[in-house]
């Protein structure tokens, strides 16, 4: 079902500077195809109109909304298709430009043609019975009742105006004016020549503990076939990977493509580049900054969770480089109104120094945590605080990647010959580093939830130190013991059996 909460307070003005809530299709999105019948018994194609040269409006709206009747009275779209509609259709203007499609499409699958012709119904169910008028009367563009459409398009709220250009990338432009609607048409991009490969999108990972896969969608922009094109990944003036494509796309057809492997050091703005001479090579271009992954500082990181009015649809899960799950969360409560709740941190110790770990969080409804209902956010933190990962403006899924465990010395005389005996050990064990810092070593040992259970400040005395750890109160399993001198942390992962 869609939300319908608070649909009347969250779109009562977006425009097309201000309607960013990325809880749709991202924008650049390449739409799927659809072919529908009007109420009039008249059949559309998607594709067929793009391929005509018309940019399509697609305004997904219910007849119970009272924002989606406020923009319907307006007159916004009215003007548009009169102005630019397809010439000889009615309510068409003489003088028009010829370039413009626009469907009203019905997307409340409980709702009827009655209520699309201004007639309550009579079952009880508000939504499924109540219009806010007749939508049909004055209205000459074609009206579709079909919820199907919304979903290729992950509708969450009502109404959502998307426009199809006809290299087939929708955008969100929701509830503007005729003029700000036909502005954006003006952007579109149309096919160009006969020769023609354009890159429209990096679609691989920004962030990696490894080398990171160059990933980028290409479309054929020209008129003719497109069967070859040379792509490269650039650091300046220098190649790092390329590739020569082959294939045969028609025009508008796409294909992601794997450039090469680049291992950025830092965060570097790399150009991706179809280096093969065409027609028009201003669109053979896309840029991205591409980053080693964030790394911890000790064993132990902080999960914070602050959920939107709609918890219950949020769950994350925290795994190791093999998929090892350490940890998960969720799905939360939900709350009565558009808010926030901070969940309780849930404290993670890692079992494997310097190994990639994966955080991914999921949103059922496919609208994240920061879509007008609360603005929701998550971060995953080291023991000092450090952000790993962090985000709540997403769809359906967000993952980020961080080196668990950067447990070595910070300085060349710091703790170093770290070794616990017996290993495993049944009741005691000691604890024997050399500590070179000159500041206290704290000893603190950890369980599996990132759990202190037990703490002991060894002074800063220098040279190799023996510390005796009583683990007859401690559970079976496994713990990591972390030896801390101010900011460097120094771990041995050890086993207690009962």
């Amino acid at each position: 079902m869609k939300k319908i909460l608070f649909s009347a307070l969250l779109l009562a003005g977006s425009t097309l500077t201000g309607n960013n809530a990325n809880a749709q299709i991202a924008d650049g999105t390449i739409s799927q195809d659809w072919t529908a019948t009007d109420i009039n018994g008249n059949s559309h194609n998607l594709y067929s109109l793009l391929d005509d040269g018309y940019t399509v409006v697609i305004d997904l709206n219910a007849t119970w909304c009272g924002p989606c009747w406020n923009y319907h009275t307006s007159g916004a779209l009215e003007d548009l298709w009169e102005n630019h509609g397809p010439a000889g259709q009615p309510g068409v203007s003489a003088t028009t430009t010829d370039d413009v499609y626009v469907f009203m499409i019905e997307s409340q699958g409980s709702n009827t043609i009655d209520q699309l012709n201004g007639i309550q119904g009579s079952t009880g169910n508000s939504y499924a019975d109540n219009t806010a008028g007749n939508w049909v009367t004055g209205t000459n563009f074609p009206i579709i009742d079909d919820a199907s459409i919304a979903d290729l398009y992950e509708l969450t709220y009502f109404p959502t105006i998307f426009t199809v250009c006809p290299n087939r990338q929708a955008t969100l432009t929701g509830q503007s004016s005729a003029t700000e609607h036909y502005s954006f048409v003006g952007t579109c991009t149309s096919a160009n020549g006969t020769n023609n490969g354009g890159l429209l999108s990096y679609d691989g990972e920004t962030s990696s503990c490894n080398a990171i896969d160059v990933v980028v969608t290409l479309q054929n922009l020209g008129t003719e076939p497109l069967t070859a094109a040379t792509i490269e990944v650039f650091d300046g003036a220098t190649s790092l990977a390329s590739t020569d494509w082959t294939g045969n796309l028609s025009t508008y057809g796409v294909d992601q493509i794997t450039v090469g492997q680049v291992t950025p050091s830092a965060a570097t703005n790399y150009s991706i580049e179809i280096t093969t001479t065409d027609d028009n090579m201003s669109d053979n271009t896309v840029s991205q900054t591409l980053s080693p992954a964030n790394t911890s500082v000790g064993l132990d990181v902080t999960v914070e969770i602050e959920t939107d009015a709609y918890g219950s649809e949020t769950t994350w899960e925290l795994r190791g480089s093999t998929g090892t799950l350490l940890a998960s969360g969720g799905p939360y409560n939900d709350l009565s109104a558009v808010g926030t709740t901070v969940q309780t941190p849930v404290h993670v110790l890692l079992t494997t120094p310097f190994d990639c770990t994966t955080f991914t969080i999921d949103d059922s409804y496919s609208d994240g945590m920061d879509a007008g209902y609360g603005a929701g956010n998550y971060a995953v933190k080291d023991h000092d605080g450090n952000v790993l990962v962090s985000g709540g403006d997403f769809g359906d899924s967000e993952s980020g990647k961080f080196t668990a465990g950067n447990n070595v010395s910070i300085s060349e005389n710091a703790i170093d010959g770290l070794g616990v005996y017996p290993n495993p050990f049944s009741t005691t064990a000691t604890v024997k580093f050399n500590n070179n810092t000159g500041a206290d070593a704290i000893i603190e040992v950890m369980n599996m939830l990132g759990q202190v259970v037990y703490t002991e400040n060894a002074g800063d005395a220098s040279g190799m130190q023996n510390v005796t750890i009583d683990g007859s109160s401690f559970d079976a399993g496994i713990y990591m013991v972390n030896v801390k001198t101010g900011a460097v942390i120094t771990s041995k992962r050890i086993v207690l059996t009962k």
